[in-house]
Protein backbone atom coordinates (compact mmCIF):
# COMPACT_ATOMS: atom_id res chain seq x y z
CA UNK A 1 0.00 0.00 0.00
CA UNK A 2 3.14 2.34 -0.15
CA UNK A 3 2.15 3.34 -3.80
CA UNK A 4 -1.41 4.45 -2.05
CA UNK A 5 0.13 6.68 0.80
CA UNK A 6 2.98 8.26 -1.72
CA UNK A 7 -0.16 8.93 -4.17
CA UNK A 8 -2.25 10.98 -1.50
CA UNK A 9 0.83 12.44 0.16
CA UNK A 10 0.71 14.08 -3.06
CA UNK A 11 -1.57 16.93 -4.24
CA UNK A 12 -2.23 15.09 -7.71
CA UNK A 13 -3.57 12.21 -5.63
CA UNK A 14 -5.73 13.98 -2.79
CA UNK A 15 -7.28 15.35 -6.47
CA UNK A 16 -7.86 12.46 -7.77
CA UNK A 17 -9.13 11.21 -4.51
CA UNK A 18 -10.98 14.04 -4.73
CA UNK A 19 -12.69 13.56 -7.75
CA UNK A 20 -13.27 9.64 -7.54
CA UNK A 21 -15.33 10.52 -3.92
CA UNK A 22 -16.66 13.47 -5.41
CA UNK A 23 -18.75 11.42 -8.41
CA UNK A 24 -19.80 8.92 -5.73
CA UNK A 25 -21.19 12.22 -3.70
CA UNK A 26 -22.83 13.45 -6.75
CA UNK A 27 -24.33 10.12 -8.42
CA UNK A 28 -25.73 10.19 -4.92
CA UNK A 29 -27.12 13.50 -4.99
CA UNK A 30 -28.61 12.35 -8.12
CA UNK A 31 -30.42 9.68 -7.54
CA UNK A 32 -31.83 10.76 -3.92
CA UNK A 33 -33.03 13.98 -6.19
CA UNK A 34 -34.92 11.83 -8.61
CA UNK A 35 -36.57 10.55 -5.80
CA UNK A 36 -37.71 13.15 -3.80
CA UNK A 37 -38.99 14.49 -6.64
CA UNK A 38 -41.75 11.30 -6.75
CA UNK A 39 -43.72 13.18 -4.19
CA UNK A 40 -45.45 15.19 -6.91
CA UNK A 41 -46.86 11.95 -7.57
CA UNK A 42 -48.88 11.66 -4.73
CA UNK A 43 -48.63 10.02 -0.92
CA UNK A 44 -48.99 5.88 -3.22
CA UNK A 45 -46.01 6.61 -5.22
CA UNK A 46 -43.68 8.05 -2.67
CA UNK A 47 -44.82 6.37 0.40
CA UNK A 48 -44.22 3.07 -1.54
CA UNK A 49 -40.68 4.60 -2.90
CA UNK A 50 -40.14 5.52 0.78
CA UNK A 51 -40.99 2.20 1.96
CA UNK A 52 -38.85 0.11 -0.64
CA UNK A 53 -36.28 2.01 0.18
CA UNK A 54 -36.25 1.29 4.28
CA UNK A 55 -36.87 -2.25 3.49
CA UNK A 56 -33.88 -3.00 0.86
CA UNK A 57 -31.66 -2.99 3.73
CA UNK A 58 -28.61 -4.38 1.66
CA UNK A 59 -29.05 -1.64 -0.36
CA UNK A 60 -29.38 0.93 1.96
CA UNK A 61 -26.32 0.07 4.27
CA UNK A 62 -24.09 -0.07 1.15
CA UNK A 63 -25.00 3.54 0.20
CA UNK A 64 -24.52 4.62 3.79
CA UNK A 65 -21.39 2.85 4.41
CA UNK A 66 -19.99 4.02 0.43
CA UNK A 67 -21.21 7.91 1.72
CA UNK A 68 -19.82 7.44 5.05
CA UNK A 69 -16.35 6.90 3.58
CA UNK A 70 -16.90 8.92 0.64
CA UNK A 71 -17.15 11.96 2.96
CA UNK A 72 -14.90 12.23 5.07
CA UNK A 73 -12.05 11.21 2.15
CA UNK A 74 -13.75 14.37 0.42
CA UNK A 75 -13.72 17.03 3.08
CA UNK A 76 -10.11 15.64 4.66
CA UNK A 77 -8.62 16.13 0.95
CA UNK A 78 -10.09 19.66 0.50
CA UNK A 79 -8.45 20.45 3.64
CA UNK A 80 -5.08 19.10 2.66
CA UNK A 81 -5.19 20.33 -0.22
CA UNK A 82 -5.84 24.04 0.68
CA UNK A 83 -3.20 24.05 2.92
CA UNK A 84 -0.76 22.66 0.07
CA UNK A 85 -1.62 25.36 -2.18
CA UNK A 86 -1.18 28.34 1.10
CA UNK A 87 2.01 26.72 1.56
CA UNK A 88 3.16 26.98 -1.79
CA UNK A 89 1.64 30.44 -2.09
CA UNK A 90 4.57 33.22 -1.92
CA UNK A 91 3.96 35.71 1.27
CA UNK A 92 4.57 38.36 -0.60
CA UNK A 93 2.00 39.29 -2.25
CA UNK A 94 0.86 42.72 -2.93
CA UNK A 95 -2.50 43.21 -4.05
CA UNK A 96 -4.03 39.59 -4.49
CA UNK A 97 -6.34 39.22 -7.48
CA UNK A 98 -8.09 36.33 -8.56
CA UNK A 99 -6.54 35.05 -12.31
CA UNK A 100 -8.10 31.77 -13.19
CA UNK A 101 -10.32 31.04 -9.97
CA UNK A 102 -13.71 31.77 -9.98
CA UNK A 103 -15.82 32.43 -7.65
CA UNK A 104 -17.30 29.00 -7.16
CA UNK A 105 -13.81 27.68 -6.61
CA UNK A 106 -12.87 30.37 -4.11
CA UNK A 107 -15.80 29.60 -2.13
CA UNK A 108 -16.10 25.78 -2.04
CA UNK A 109 -14.67 25.33 1.53
CA UNK A 110 -17.10 28.00 2.82
CA UNK A 111 -20.13 26.45 0.99
CA UNK A 112 -18.70 22.54 1.91
CA UNK A 113 -19.13 23.91 5.62
CA UNK A 114 -22.65 24.88 4.74
CA UNK A 115 -23.77 21.88 2.96
CA UNK A 116 -21.84 19.72 5.98
CA UNK A 117 -24.09 21.81 8.75
CA UNK A 118 -26.76 20.83 5.96
CA UNK A 119 -26.81 17.27 5.83
CA UNK A 120 -26.49 16.96 9.81
CA UNK A 121 -29.30 18.72 10.19
CA UNK A 122 -31.30 16.72 7.41
CA UNK A 123 -30.59 13.65 8.99
CA UNK A 124 -31.71 14.71 12.56
CA UNK A 125 -35.32 16.27 10.49
CA UNK A 126 -36.47 13.66 8.05
CA UNK A 127 -34.51 10.57 8.84
CA UNK A 128 -34.06 10.64 12.57
CA UNK A 129 -37.00 13.00 13.60
CA UNK A 130 -35.11 14.83 16.55
CA UNK A 131 -36.28 17.93 15.14
CA UNK A 132 -39.40 17.21 14.64
CA UNK A 133 -40.49 14.11 16.49
CA UNK A 134 -44.27 13.68 15.53
CA UNK A 135 -42.68 12.21 12.03
CA UNK A 136 -41.92 9.09 13.47
CA UNK A 137 -45.24 8.69 14.30
CA UNK A 138 -46.94 9.20 10.65
CA UNK A 139 -47.90 6.26 9.31
CA UNK A 140 -49.88 5.44 5.68
CA UNK A 141 -52.15 2.60 4.02
CA UNK A 142 -50.51 1.33 1.75
CA UNK A 143 -52.50 -1.45 0.09
CA UNK A 144 -53.53 -2.76 3.34
CA UNK A 145 -49.94 -2.19 4.83
CA UNK A 146 -48.91 0.69 7.46
CA UNK A 147 -45.79 2.14 6.00
CA UNK A 148 -44.22 5.48 7.13
CA UNK A 149 -46.31 8.75 5.93
CA UNK A 150 -43.15 10.20 4.12
CA UNK A 151 -45.89 12.02 2.28
CA UNK A 152 -46.98 13.84 5.43
CA UNK A 153 -44.12 14.38 6.99
CA UNK A 154 -42.47 16.28 4.00
CA UNK A 155 -45.72 18.54 3.79
CA UNK A 156 -45.66 19.23 7.55
CA UNK A 157 -42.02 20.04 7.09
CA UNK A 158 -42.31 22.40 4.95
CA UNK A 159 -45.63 23.52 5.96
CA UNK A 160 -46.52 27.48 5.71
CA UNK A 161 -45.69 28.07 9.27
CA UNK A 162 -42.74 30.04 11.21
CA UNK A 163 -40.77 26.50 11.19
CA UNK A 164 -41.89 25.56 7.83
CA UNK A 165 -40.63 28.89 6.48
CA UNK A 166 -37.32 28.32 8.07
CA UNK A 167 -36.62 25.18 6.43
CA UNK A 168 -37.53 26.16 3.18
CA UNK A 169 -35.10 29.15 3.53
CA UNK A 170 -32.27 26.56 4.86
CA UNK A 171 -32.94 24.17 2.14
CA UNK A 172 -32.53 27.08 -0.47
CA UNK A 173 -29.60 27.95 0.92
CA UNK A 174 -27.85 24.73 1.00
CA UNK A 175 -29.23 24.63 -2.91
CA UNK A 176 -27.21 27.43 -4.07
CA UNK A 177 -24.05 26.47 -2.18
CA UNK A 178 -24.72 22.72 -3.47
CA UNK A 179 -25.52 24.10 -7.12
CA UNK A 180 -21.89 26.69 -6.73
CA UNK A 181 -19.98 23.38 -5.71
CA UNK A 182 -21.13 21.06 -8.32
CA UNK A 183 -20.22 23.32 -10.85
CA UNK A 184 -16.75 23.79 -9.97
CA UNK A 185 -16.48 20.17 -8.39
CA UNK A 186 -17.69 18.59 -11.85
CA UNK A 187 -15.25 20.49 -14.11
CA UNK A 188 -12.48 19.75 -11.64
CA UNK A 189 -13.14 16.47 -11.47
CA UNK A 190 -12.88 16.12 -15.08
CA UNK A 191 -9.59 17.93 -15.39
CA UNK A 192 -8.33 14.97 -12.60
CA UNK A 193 -9.27 12.60 -14.15
CA UNK A 194 -7.64 13.48 -17.66
CA UNK A 195 -10.40 14.63 -19.50
CA UNK A 196 -9.02 18.36 -19.77
CA UNK A 197 -7.90 19.96 -23.55
CA UNK A 198 -8.34 23.67 -24.78
CA UNK A 199 -10.30 22.57 -27.71
CA UNK A 200 -13.48 21.24 -24.76
CA UNK A 201 -12.67 23.01 -22.12
CA UNK A 202 -15.31 25.61 -22.38
CA UNK A 203 -17.87 22.34 -23.26
CA UNK A 204 -16.78 21.00 -19.52
CA UNK A 205 -17.79 24.00 -18.15
CA UNK A 206 -21.00 24.17 -19.89
CA UNK A 207 -21.82 20.85 -19.18
CA UNK A 208 -20.58 21.31 -15.30
CA UNK A 209 -23.23 24.11 -15.24
CA UNK A 210 -25.80 21.97 -16.48
CA UNK A 211 -25.49 19.54 -14.12
CA UNK A 212 -25.22 22.57 -11.19
CA UNK A 213 -28.57 23.98 -12.46
CA UNK A 214 -30.81 21.07 -13.05
CA UNK A 215 -29.76 19.66 -9.36
CA UNK A 216 -30.37 23.12 -7.64
CA UNK A 217 -34.25 23.17 -9.83
CA UNK A 218 -34.79 19.38 -8.96
CA UNK A 219 -33.78 19.85 -5.19
CA UNK A 220 -35.42 23.57 -4.77
CA UNK A 221 -38.84 22.38 -6.57
CA UNK A 222 -39.99 20.32 -3.65
CA UNK A 223 -39.78 22.73 -0.45
CA UNK A 224 -40.62 25.70 -2.91
CA UNK A 225 -44.29 23.93 -4.40
CA UNK A 226 -44.91 22.44 -1.14
CA UNK A 227 -44.96 25.51 0.80
CA UNK A 228 -47.61 26.84 -2.10
CA UNK A 229 -49.88 23.99 -1.37
CA UNK A 230 -48.57 22.61 -4.84
CA UNK A 231 -47.11 19.31 -4.14
CA UNK A 232 -50.29 18.38 -2.01
CA UNK A 233 -52.71 19.57 -5.07
CA UNK A 234 -50.63 17.66 -7.60
CA UNK A 235 -50.29 14.41 -5.95
CA UNK A 236 -54.06 14.64 -4.62
CA UNK A 237 -54.94 15.05 -8.63
CA UNK A 238 -52.20 12.24 -9.74
CA UNK A 239 -53.79 9.93 -7.06
CA UNK A 240 -57.33 10.48 -8.66
CA UNK A 241 -56.17 10.21 -11.81
CA UNK A 242 -54.78 6.51 -11.16
CA UNK A 243 -57.38 5.73 -9.25
CA UNK A 244 -59.66 6.58 -12.04
CA UNK A 245 -57.99 4.61 -14.61
CA UNK A 246 -57.88 1.66 -12.19
CA UNK A 247 -61.50 2.24 -12.29
CA UNK A 248 -61.94 2.33 -15.98
CA UNK A 249 -59.75 -0.72 -16.76
CA UNK A 250 -61.47 -2.63 -14.49
CA UNK A 251 -64.80 -1.47 -16.26
CA UNK A 252 -63.28 -2.53 -19.42
CA UNK A 253 -62.11 -5.98 -18.36
CA UNK A 254 -65.52 -6.68 -17.36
Amino acid sequence: MSWFTNLYASSIGKKLIMALTGLIIFGFAVGHMSGNLLIFLGPDVFNGYAAALKGNLPLLWVTRLTLLAAFPLHIFSAIQLKRLNAAARPSNYGEWQPQASTRSSRTMIYGGVVLLFFIVYHILHFTLHIQQPEFAALTYNLDGEQVHGAFEMVLMGFAPTGMGIFHVVLYLAAMVALCLHIYHGVWSAMQSLGLNHPKYNDLRKRVAAAFAFVLLIGFSAGPLLTIAGVTKAAGEAFTKQSVDQVDTDATVRR
